[in-house]
């Protein structure tokens, strides 16, 4: 009976190791392929091109919106980012903003102008105003969100 007992507990780990093993490894392909290949197009907005929106807001009087590092150990606080068309941030070196940050994907997440951001699919996700992003959100002046250890915040000048 107890040698049973032991037998289907390391029976168990096996299975539990090769499930780990198989979840890092379809982590991993898909955090390192590149979007062209996963059939991912480039988008710049939803609903109209960035272009259009900046020139719009341009013609309303209406500043552009910008992103401010509040909390980061890779990049200086307080710097801030204008969202004039589309901003990527990951760990690749073909991003708007590259965080070295071993909890960000390569191609972690994606801001488009004026205010949607959207997670890629990352490894250890996206976090909005401390909640986990699920896609995309539309963000509003003040809102917080994180990737790894790396902090922004939304603003829209007036």
């Amino acid at each position: 009976m107890i040698q049973e007992l032991l037998l289907l507990g390391q029976v168990l780990v096996i299975a539990l190791i090769y499930l780990f093993v198989w979840r890092v490894m379809r982590s991993a392909g898909r955090d390192l392929a590149p979007r062209a290949a996963t059939g991912m197009a480039s988008q710049d907005s939803t609903i109209i091109p960035a272009t259009d929106v900046a020139a719009a807001r341009r013609a309303a009087g209406v500043a552009e919106p910008r992103i401010l590092v509040t909390s980061s150990e890779t990049l200086r606080v307080g710097v801030p980012y204008v969202v004039a068309g589309s901003l990527t941030f990951g760990r690749g070196e073909d991003n708007s903003i590259v965080l070295d940050d071993e909890f960000v994907s390569s191609h972690h997440a994606r801001l488009v102008a004026p205010n949607t951001l959207v997670d890629l699919d990352s490894t250890n996700g996206t976090l909005v105003n401390g909640r986990p992003l699920q896609g995309r959100v539309q963000l509003r002046d003040g809102d917080e969100f994180q990737f790894g250890a790396t902090v922004f915040r939304y603003e829209v000048p007036r």
